[in-house]
């Protein structure tokens, strides 16, 4: 398989904010080396719409730019968020009062704090921090998925 030139991830901007400050500028990405659908020959196009970093970042836009207060993009991001913090504690990355610290900014935060942040990845630098999605969690089975668990923000 040839190897990409980028990845591509989207993001919140309270994620963002919460792993530079929290983290060390390490964070966590799904990603995937198509931007959408359309960035594929339509015969090798197996890339969902819960997968494209580009339609996640669209429906998340509209649903912070109309103020949803039941988007279940917003909800899924703050429960992951919180997960992200228990893990980090686990693995001593964090405090019990970082942890505290980081569910309260996650229950304060406003919907516009949700807004994407797209990442646009040089595959080169990563490429040894890069794991395959196992096919069971992919949005679909033929998808190119990956997860780096600790992206440094600057390389």
């Amino acid at each position: 398989m040839i190897e990409p030139i980028l990845l591509y991830s989207t993001n919140t901007w309270l994620a963002y904010n919460i792993a530079q400050r929290y983290y060390n500028g390490v964070h966590y990405v799904w990603c995937t080396p198509y931007l959408g659908p359309g960035s594929q020959a339509m015969f090798d196009s197996t890339v969902p719409p819960t997968s494209s970093p580009l339609e996640v970042y669209r429906s998340l836009y509209e649903e912070v730019r109309r103020g949803d207060d039941h988007s279940a993009k917003i909800q899924d991001n703050k429960a992951g968020l919180l997960r992200g913090a228990s893990f980090k504690r686990q693995h001593s990355v964090i405090t019990e009062q970082e942890e505290r610290d980081i569910a309260a900014i996650v229950d304060r935060a406003a919907n516009r704090d949700f807004r994407p942040l797209l990442y646009v990845i040089p595959y080169g630098l990563v490429r040894s921090l890069l794991a395959d999605v196992p096919v069971a969690n992919r949005a679909h089975p033929l998808s190119r998925e990956y997860v780096i668990a600790d992206l440094p923000r600057e390389s």
